[in-house]
């Protein structure tokens, strides 16, 4: 996981405008809780992230070189010939990396689904999962078996993988500052209580019909 005071690259603002906090990304991947795409994305960042290390490593090399610091001689003008390569060399292999993570990203963002609204209707099982965590709940791994699962409040135990659909579609959150063994708190979004609220009032969250007695004569039917 890195965690930086600056961008690290060019790229960092457009990717955290796809997948959130970097440092969360990197933990998740960590984890394999991440689909294809973001893995990827995961992974080209890091090697972006390297590289721009070893251009940042030979410029401040060169500014050493230059600064005054040492005699001007044919050893120094020799070592500024070899930084130079050196960090054209760099610059050049970064630049390779960076386009690489620009596809990755392309790829990541074209993977992500849409976030949900408030009258987008849920699959009976997402409807299900929100609603079991719509009085909170915790992401946790486990020390032993290292299985990440989610737990609502009651008890109920949320699949990962739902929980990533509702996460990815804006619905739920978890508070990632917290490490996965100790217990990440899980809530709703404005987004995700929105969605519940109008599924609730859909006519198939309405009540069923009564069950007619045995033997009662069909309401359909014709009287005579």
């Amino acid at each position: 996981m890195i965690a930086r005071e600056s961008p690290a690259t060019a790229l960092d603002a457009a990717i955290e405008h796809v997948v959130g906090d970097l440092n969360v990304l990197y933990d998740d991947h960590l984890r394999g809780l991440l689909p294809p795409e973001r893995a990827a994305l995961a992974a080209a960042h890091r090697d972006l992230v390297t590289a721009e290390d070893a251009v940042a490593y030979h410029r401040n090399a060169l500014q050493r070189l230059s600064s005054g610091s040492y005699p001007v001689d044919p050893a120094l003008l020799d070592r500024l010939r070899r930084t130079v390569h050196d960090l054209a060399q760099a610059t050049a292999a970064r630049d390779r990396l960076q386009q690489d993570a620009a596809v990755a990203l392309e790829e990541a963002k074209a993977a992500s689904p849409a976030p949900a609204h408030a009258d987008e209707e849920l699959t009976p099982s997402d409807l299900a999962a929100l609603l079991s965590l719509a009085g909170g709940g915790t992401m946790r791994e486990h020390l032993l078996t290292h299985r990440v699962y989610v737990r609502t409040a009651q008890g109920r135990v949320v699949e990962v993988q739902a929980f990533q659909r509702l996460e990815a579609q804006g619905l739920v959150t978890r508070d990632a500052s917290r490490a996965l063994t100790v217990g990440q708190p899980v809530t709703l979004t404005d987004t995700g209580r929105t969605a519940l609220l109008a599924a609730r009032r859909s006519p198939a969250m309405g009540h069923p019909m009564p069950a007619r007695p045995a033997g009662a004569w069909p309401t359909s039917a014709r009287r005579h």
